[in-house]
């Protein structure tokens, strides 16, 4: 079973990617997702590659967004899914049998993107407004974050979204197996601190 909490690194950052992921991966995280909407290609790969290597010596998952393609040539555990980024099938047929597929579901109708394709993860919401996401969709209620997540069921389910340590008793209430958080670790002055006290609110 996956962990808990995920970390998506952030592109408005004052720490690039791999030191984000760094930070987080030393208080305690162990899954990174990178989430690099603007680095030319051939960079992007590159601290993808970065990463991966960085969460294999931490025994963390990997997990690149968007892109199936960076995924493969980074030789990431796997690839995260947007409604816009390739298809779980294309990524599927890609990446193989063995690689974590994870998709993005605001909605209930967006469970008929990947009917008959097997994924592994979905990250509902958004839990409240952001600042991190530059296309938000509607903000949740906790009623219908409940209902998107029992819809997904028995997909294992990350709120995202602005979504801070204090906001986990609630969340699991709704069903939520875990978080995935992006400025609350790589904006917080100490990121290493910001990582451990969720590692720990998410471990109660």
């Amino acid at each position: 079973m996956f962990p808990r909490l995920q970390f998506l690194t952030l592109d408005a950052a004052p720490r690039a990617h791999r030191e984000q992921a760094r930070a987080a991966l030393e208080g305690g995280v162990r899954w990174i997702q990178l989430r690099a909407k603007h680095l030319p290609a051939e960079a992007w790969v590159a601290e993808a590659t970065a990463i991966a290597e960085l969460c294999r010596d931490f025994g963390a998952v990997f997990v690149v967004n968007d892109s199936p393609e960076v995924a493969l040539r980074a030789e990431a555990d796997g690839v995260h899914l947007g409604g816009d980024d390739a298809s779980p099938a294309a990524a599927r047929a890609l990446l193989g049998e063995f690689a974590i597929v994870g998709v993005t579901l605001n909605e209930p109708a967006h469970v008929a993107r990947f009917a008959g394709v097997r994924v592994d993860y979905a990250g509902v919401g958004p839990f409240r407004h952001t600042l991190s996401k530059q296309k938000l969709a509607a903000v949740h209620s906790p009623e219908s974050l409940g209902g998107l997540i029992a819809v997904a069921a028995p997909l294992p389910c990350f709120a995202i979204g602005g979504v801070t340590a204090a906001d986990w008793p609630a969340v699991r209430a709704l069903g939520a197996h875990g978080i995935a958080v992006s400025g609350a670790i790589a904006l917080a002055d100490d990121p290493v601190s910001a990582a451990k006290t969720l590692v720990e609110a998410v471990a109660g």
